[in-house]
Parts: C-alpha cells; sequence; structure tokens
C-alpha cells in the first residue's frame, strides 16, 4: 500500500536520497557536514540513515532524519554546488513523512518478535484503516490522493481477514468475540452471518483440541490394579509410588464424573470463556496474554493449549526474513546505489575468491597458482 503512494512523490524521495549519498560518501564530506550541523545548533552525526526503497519503512526512517537535518542538508548542497530537493519537493517530503507515521508505527507492531503478535492484528488493520479515511487528508491535495490509493488496495486485500487471525483476536481475553463484532460492524460486513462462521470455526478447533487431550489422558484411565501394583514397586520409594498413585486417583475421579454426570447439557470450556467478561485494561496499560493463559491454565486446560500454538503464529514474516538477511553483511550500506548487474558481480567475485574450492593434480588451490608464483614471473 506504501509503495503506491511512494511512487507519486518519487523524484522528491530521489533528491533527498541522492544528498545523503553525496554527504555520506567520504569521512571528510561527512566531517563537513557535521562542521555546518555544529555551526547551526545541531547534533552531529556519525552517519545519516540511507534507505533501501524496496523497503518503504526505511525510506520513512531516511526521510523523517533528513527533515532535522534539513537546514544543514540545504547549506551542504549550497556549498558543494550540488542540486538540493527544492522547497516544494520538502514540502512534500514533510507532508509524507506525517502520513506515513502511523503506518510506521503499525509496522513495528507487526514485526515484533519479543511477543504475540496475532492478537493485535485487527486492531492495528483498524487504525490503519482509521488513518486511510481521516478527512483531514482532504485538506492537501497530495495526501488525498495517497490516501484513495492506498485505501483501494486496503479494501483489495484486508475486508477479509484470515479466519485463524480471528480465532487469535478471539484468545485475547481484552477482546474476545466482542472485538470481532465491532470489526466487522466497522467496515459494513454482515455481523451475524460472520460470527456464525467464526463461532463454527472454534467449535471444530475446540473439538480437535479436546480429542488431543483425551487421547493423551485415556491411556492412564485404563491402568488395572495390577498394572497400578507392579508400578509402584519398580518405583523404588514409596513416596514416588503414593504420587502417582495420587494423580491416578485424580484423573479416574474426572472420569468418572464426566462419565455419569446427569448435566450433559453444561457449558462447555468455550462457551464458559466467551461468556465471561473481557478482562478490562487500561488502553495504555502492557497486557501479557501468554502471562494470562500461564495463569488461567486450570480453570480452561483445553483453551489454554489453542492459545498456546495460535498466538505463537507471527502476523509478519520480517522478524525471520531479517534474521537471514545477508545483504548488509555482503554488499554494504550502499548497496542502493548500484545497478542489479553490479551487485550480481559483486556477489559472483566474494563466492569466487572465499568460496572457490580449486585443485589441480591433487593439490590444493592457492592463490600463487591461479596468479602465477614469483619464480614464473621472473622467468617470464
Amino acid at each position: 500500500m506504501v509503495h503506491i503512494c511512494l511512487k507519486v512523490i518519487l523524484n522528491a524521495i530521489y533528491r533527498v536520497r541522492d544528498n545523503i549519498k553525496v554527504v555520506t560518501l567520504t569521512p571528510s564530506r561527512m566531517q563537513a557536514f557535521n562542521t555546518i550541523v555544529q555551526t547551526s545548533g545541531l547534533k552531529a552525526k556519525s552517519g545519516l540513515n540511507l534507505d533501501i526503497p524496496h523497503r518503504w519503512n526505511s525510506t520513512y526512517d531516511m526521510l523523517n532524519e533528513a527533515l532535522k537535518y534539513k537546514v544543514a542538508l540545504n547549506r551542504y548542497a549550497a556549498e558543494q554546488y550540488h542540486e538540493a530537493p527544492s522547497d516544494y519537493e520538502w514540502a512534500n517530503v514533510e507532508a509524507l513523512h506525517g502520513f506515513l507515521q502511523k503506518f510506521s508505527e503499525a509496522t513495528k507492531v507487526f514485526s515484533a518478535d519479543r511477543h504475540p503478535t496475532s492478537h493485535l492484528f485487527l486492531k492495528m488493520l483498524l487504525a490503519i484503516r482509521d488513518v486511510l479515511l481521516d478527512e483531514t487528508w482532504n485538506t492537501n491535495e497530495l495526501l488525498h490522493e495517497f490516501a484513495n490509493r492506498m485505501y483501494i488496495k486496503f479494501q483489495k486485500y484486508w475486508t477479509n481477514p484470515n479466519m485463524v487471525l480471528l480465532i487469535a483476536v478471539v484468545l485475547d481475553p481484552c477482546m474476545k468475540a466482542d472485538f470481532i463484532k465491532f470489526y466487522f460492524h466497522t467496515i459494513g460486513e454482515n455481523v451475524d452471518l460472520k460470527m456464525r462462521e467464526l463461532k463454527w470455526y472454534l467449535k471444530k478447533y475446540y473439538l480437535e483440541y479436546e480429542n488431543i487431550v483425551r487421547i493423551h489422558t485415556l491411556p492412564v484411565f485404563n491402568i488395572s490394579n495390577e498394572q497400578a501394583t507392579s508400578e509402584s514397586a519398580e518405583s523404588g520409594t514409596s513416596s514416588l509410588g503414593l504420587v502417582c498413585g495420587k494423580r491416578r486417583v485424580e484423573f479416574a475421579f474426572v472420569q468418572f464424573v464426566s462419565q455419569n454426570s446427569d448435566a450433559r447439557s453444561e457449558r462447555s470450556e468455550l462457551d464458559v470463556y466467551l461468556e465471561d467478561p473481557r478482562i478490562l485494561v487500561r488502553p495504555d496499560e502492557n497486557f501479557n496474554v501468554i502471562a494470562w493463559w500461564k495463569k488461567n491454565s486450570d480453570a480452561y486446560p483445553i483453551l489454554s493449549l489453542m492459545a498456546r500454538d495460535f498466538l505463537a503464529i507471527p502476523v509478519s514474516t520480517v522478524s525471520s526474513e531479517s534474521a537471514f538477511s545477508a545483504a548488509g553483511r555482503i554488499l554494504g550500506e550502499h548497496r542502493t546505489s548500484l545497478s542489479p548487474e553490479t551487485l550480481e558481480a559483486l556477489n559472483c567475485s566474494i563466492n569466487w575468491l572465499i568460496g572457490f574450492d580449486y585443485e589441480e593434480e591433487g593439490e590444493p588451490f592457492s592463490g600463487q597458482r591461479m596468479f602465477g608464483s614469483d619464480d614464473e614471473e621472473d622467468d617470464e
């Protein structure tokens, strides 16, 4: 969505990027830039953020820093006879920066890897929608065009979220199914139809997890008295046998109650959880949903297993992709200045020089054999 609007002011972004490349190209230029920075009353920098064009959040970070050093960048460009962004281009950059700030915050929430994110998905989706429909963008023709283009993409991909992510939202005790109703009501969908579909999937998954729990506990209930006696004798200590016996009694009691209870129409864990009131938290409070399920695992043993699995699903692949991203280490920070052909040639050269395993006549590869020894050079 963001790349759609970045194309509208591509020239302004290119001009800012080009000026930052000029400043950061050599240490001497960076030193000259810092001299201007200090005379302007700003904080000196060891370097400036240079974006990676296909990662819009890095473009936002670059523009965010460029706006802080706007005066210094313009003055440096004037002293070095380099073309700086015009006042109109700076105005467009400033407008874009303010517009993208909310999307940058949402990206940081989605790409976090230290806490679960799947249950936050729907809330951030509504926040993005609210930003796109904000009427304040109508006062600026450029921002109005941004919002319209992005909202078309939003409607295309995000009006019907994945059911797994909806279940993850339900498993947040602060939102439950009430937030799902609120979401579909807000976007104008058929709430009753969507909620029936959601409850069908919730029940389906709940029964699957209930079967898993039953399969793992049934062998304990079927242990005969002889087996229990032999296991107790083989345990080595009477205390361990007592613990095992106590556990078997507890499981047997649970089975007895479930088999002989007359109240077959009692509510399931899922029904109890959905009908219980939501946990009320302040908007600025950092609620730990994993800790809540761990604390309430005795009350909801089956649902806690569901929550463990569903809340572990990451919303974004950013964190996993960045862990395996080697472009910065292999090609450096200024790789965006190079053409695709040059990048490919550099990557191949590194593999040939470092990872090439060459053997000739049974002897290992060496730099002297490839380029010629000193003796050979003398003979020539």
